[in-house]
């Protein structure tokens, strides 16, 4: 039985299948296609004796397909040069393949835009539309005249709302622009697409787009930044763009670039605490001016630069142009990109637009300040000396000092009599004063002595005040303070007068002899204050009870000042 299986060719299927050439045929056909393909000849055979071999054995072909990195890959140049701007060195267009059209002229898209480029309508009304790739052969014909409608009335820089792929579809017609176009005017258009349209009608992701094919409109046709088209458009929608350096051209006047620059710190400041309705604009046109003067100023200027020249070859990065206008574009074109990072710069920058908040929170009269690290000293000049000519610092009291500056009171006219006028120093009035002294108090010594006997039994009459000497409160009712002196002296009568104006915060002042900076946040935070406002309210109260501060900070917390301690013992 066992004889008769092995016979059997039944599980033999070599005869029912076709032969295995693939892989000879793969790389047969791969070698037609490709002349640079190579194939090596090897004479083996497999007898046990090196010395045993025949080249008549069997010969083995083995393939080594082409090499296939770009850098061994010809490119066809199509444009190359070398822009104003200092942040970009080098650009250069070029192809993969002998095609260099960036827009092929038998491609749908191409040829629809050439037939309905001219075209013009009347009003028609709205047809709502949506696509994420917008084309023309997606319109009916009720869209397709909205859109002809919006578009003329677009380019009289009169914008209608409308759907946002009809913006889309608009931008790609303008970016599509042929070299028998005004490209000028294309790019001026696509401008206009995220200044002039509000956010509310056309949303920052889309700008974001058209922010995209602007910059890679004016790499492709080298054309300069258009900074003066967008120094007012929102922050969001230029920040994080692909290649930030092409906005900040600072080849161009400086000032457009203030903007853009301010956009590119780690820090915003309409997220500072400070920042509010009432007063956005000042710290808008503050810190945008201020960025401006260290612009402007060659010295500040060379020293914000000069962080972008770390890496002194640039970086080299290739793009696709216009990515979303799939099935538009020729995939082979691309972009060669060589700049100088503007990522080192973005500390700078940060440490500028923080400075400048500072100066903002001075013009404010905010005594508060943020922690800035590193300024430039001629930059800092440069800041300090706009500020001081827009936006002069708020003269504000800082009852933290001890030297605080108490508000001007008015003057009543008896105070006047009692001014001493400004007369010669004269060695005959001095002695002249100094004779009716003594005879002054010649005459109230001898009165004294003549009304003792009434003085002694004056004083042997108790009063109220003598009955109870011990009751804080009975005192206080029945002799009422007639001076700050007196208050003064009352050592315990200060910290009373504090805790009826302040009540439980006025404790915060037995931390103020020894308690560490823990003890006293920890008081501070139970009462949800700080403890600069909690100091602030207790100096407030002491002005307002005898003219002067008790507290001032020492090493970050707040002790009793020195000549004022003997109130608190």
């Amino acid at each position: 039985m066992g004889e008769k299986f092995k016979e059997d060719d039944f599980w033999d299927l070599s005869k029912y299948s076709k032969p295995t050439t693939s892989s000879r045929i793969s790389h047969e056909q791969y070698s037609k296609s490709r002349t640079s393909a190579v194939e090596i000849s090897d004479t083996h055979n497999y007898r046990t004796s090196p010395s045993d071999i025949d080249v008549s054995d069997t010969v083995i072909t083995r393939f080594i397909p082409p090499h296939s990195d770009s850098n061994f890959v010809k490119k066809n140049i199509i444009l190359e040069y070398e822009p104003q701007n200092p942040l970009i060195k080098k650009v250069t267009l070029y192809s993969d393949k002998a095609c260099n059209e960036l827009f092929v002229a038998d491609n749908l898209f191409i040829r629809e835009r050439r037939a309905l480029l001219d075209r013009t309508t009347t009003f028609k009304e709205h047809v709502p539309f949506y696509s994420y790739a917008p084309r023309y052969s997606q319109l009916n014909k009720a869209q397709l005249n909205w859109y002809i409608w919006w578009r003329q009335n677009a380019r009289n820089q009169k914008f209608i709302k409308t759907d946002e792929s009809y913006v889309m579809l608009y931008a790609y017609e303008l970016a599509a622009t042929t070299a028998d176009e005004d490209k000028y005017a294309s790019l001026d258009m696509l401008c206009s697409l995220i200044t002039e349209i509000p956010t509310s009608d056309l949303g920052i992701v889309y700008k974001i787009i058209i922010r995209d094919i602007i910059c890679d409109f004016c790499l492709i046709h080298n054309l300069p930044s258009p900074v003066h088209r967008l120094s007012r458009i929102e922050r969001q929608v230029l920040f994080g763009s692909f290649l930030p350096e092409f906005f900040i051209d600072f080849s161009q006047t400086r000032e457009y670039c203030a903007p853009i620059l301010a956009s590119t710190s780690l820090y915003d400041y309409r997220r500072s605490k400070c920042y509010n309705e009432s007063n956005a604009d000042i710290f808008k046109n503050a810190i945008t001016g201020a960025i401006n003067s260290a612009i402007i100023n060659e010295d500040a200027f060379t020293s914000i630069t000069s962080f972008t020249k770390g890496i002194y070859n640039g970086v080299t990065v290739d793009r696709h142009p216009f990515p979303r206008m799939v099935n538009i574009v020729n995939k082979d074109v691309k972009i060669e990109i060589i700049y100088y990072e503007l990522s080192n710069i973005k500390s700078a920058v940060t440490d500028l637009v923080r400075y400048s908040e500072n100066k903002v929170r001075e013009h404010l009269g905010i005594k508060n300040k943020i922690h800035v690290l590193a300024v430039n000293p001629a930059a800092r000049a440069a800041i300090d000396n706009f500020f001081e000519a827009s936006f002069p610092a708020h003269q504000f009291i800082d009852r933290r000092r001890k030297d605080a500056r108490t508000p001007a009171t008015e003057t009543n006219e008896y105070d006047k009599l009692y001014d001493v006028p400004k007369v010669e120093i004269s060695p005959e009035r001095a002695m002249e004063i100094d004779r009716e002294s003594w005879d002054t108090t010649r005459r109230l010594t001898e009165a004294f002595e003549d009304a003792s006997s009434t003085n002694e039994i004056a004083v042997s009459q108790p009063t109220a005040v003598e009955i109870d000497t011990t009751a804080d409160t009975i005192v206080a009712a029945e002799t009422p303070t007639n001076s700050d002196t007196q208050s003064l002296s009352d050592e315990q009568g200060v910290y009373a007068q504090l805790c009826r104006h302040l009540g439980e915060i006025a404790s915060f002042v037995n931390l103020c002899r020894g308690a560490s900076i823990s003890d006293q946040k920890s008081f501070a935070l139970s009462h949800g204050m700080s403890c600069d406002g909690i100091a602030d309210k207790i100096n407030e109260a002491a002005v307002e009870l005898f003219g002067d501060i008790i507290l001032e900070e020492n090493e970050n917390r707040y002790v009793i000042i020195e000549d004022y301690l003997f109130l608190f013992n």
